[in-house]
């Protein structure tokens, strides 16, 4: 019997701007009626393509519990891609009533006509890409949008109910010279009375413009463990790495991946996850030039260290099969250095553990967990 994908993520690749500091996939979206038309030409092919990588795979659609419309920009898709998306992927799907259907929408790239287009297909969730609420880093940044259109967004959001997650970006160049004021931004951030924040650090390349004016490790470490208890004492639970949500508004879609539980994807660059059984899964990404996947299979050592990671990322912990006598030793240590805390044979991170999962796998590593 086919296993059940009860989720798709939707990679929408434009955006009216190329920020200098994203690594995402993207195009400047400067010709919409030709680039639509090619994108929509684009998912048209990949859906035949993936439903043949899921019939090889033994996989089906099951009742949809999540959407995620990610990017890029997705909101620039529009009306005319709730159009289409009805047409030629929603109507081939059973989706659940209680269904997670979230958009990316940065501020100034929307309509109420567009979101209302959506919101009758069953778009519940926006997420914002607001990323600093001060105008000279949004500036810093190469952020398209003005300060007033974040405000524009965030107070239509509030005053029509739309569920709504903020991204916030930390390492921000100049950070330290100019005196960032975060706590003045999430003062502004909580008027708004979002549900959920997601807490990003700027992780530059090489070439990056401003890679010399950069905050050192110790100022971002500041800024993050005052971020996660700022917000921790205004009700929001840290439940994730970079995620923040007053309880019962945790991202559905995300919990998916970290749980490596199946999640579908379409669009180029798009990246799906078949969990064919506890030792086996597949790993594809759609290529960006034609309807076609690059697969990668996971074998039972590739997932272990996965679910090993993916556990530590959540509050919820990891649970080892087996604690030997290193292993326990070294939990111990985490635990004495305030890294994480361990109780009923699970190991929680703590949000500085959180901050040094990195490292923590480095030690699991030397001691050939």
């Amino acid at each position: 019997m086919p296993l059940a994908v009860s989720s798709l993520y939707l990679h929408v690749p434009f955006c009216k701007h190329l920020c200098n500091y994203c690594d995402f996939y993207k195009k400047k979206f400067d010709q919409p009626k030709e680039q639509l038309d090619d994108f929509q030409q684009f998912l048209t092919q990949s859906w035949q393509r993936h439903s043949e990588l899921m019939q090889d795979n033994g996989m089906t659609f099951g009742d949809i519990e999540t959407i995620y419309l990610g990017g890029g920009t997705p909101s620039l898709w529009g009306k005319s891609g709730a159009e289409y998306f009805e047409k030629n992927i929603l109507n081939q799907l059973t989706v659940k009533d209680e269904c997670e259907f979230t958009m990316e929408v940065d501020p100034g790239t929307w309509t109420e006509e567009m979101l209302l287009a959506w919101k009758k297909l069953g778009l519940n969730r926006i997420s914002i890409g607001t990323q600093t609420l001060d105008p000279e880093f949004l500036k810093i940044m190469d952020r398209a949008h003005s300060l007033s259109e974040s405000h524009s967004l965030l107070k239509y959001c509030t005053e029509n109910n739309w569920n709504f997650s903020l991204d916030f970006l930390l390492g921000i160049p100049f950070s330290n010279e100019k005196k960032r004021n975060i706590k003045n931004e999430l003062d502004e951030l909580l008027k708004y009375n979002p549900k959920h924040i997601s807490l990003y650090i700027l992780n530059a390349r090489l070439k990056y413009p401003h890679i010399q004016n950069m905050p050192d490790d110790e100022f971002i470490r500041e800024e993050y463990l005052f971020v996660s208890s700022y917000l921790k004492s205004h009700g929001f639970h840290h439940y994730e790495v970079s995620n923040f949500a007053i309880p019962g508004h945790e991202a559905k879609h995300n919990v998916k991946y970290w749980k490596s539980e199946s999640v579908a994807a379409l669009g180029p660059s798009g990246t799906g996850y078949f969990s064919l059984n506890d030792q086996e899964a597949i790993r594809y990404k759609w290529k960006v030039s034609k309807a076609e996947v690059e697969t990668e299979k996971l074998g039972f050592q590739e997932l272990a260290l996965e679910k090993t990671y993916l556990s530590l990322r959540l509050s919820s912990g990891w649970k080892p099969e087996a604690i030997k006598s290193e292993l326990m030793n070294q939990i111990l240590s985490w635990q004495t250095l305030g890294y994480a805390e361990y109780k009923d044979e699970t190991v929680r991170l703590t949000s500085l553990g959180f901050l040094m999962l990195d490292s923590l796998m480095d030690d699991l590593f030397k001691i050939g967990y």
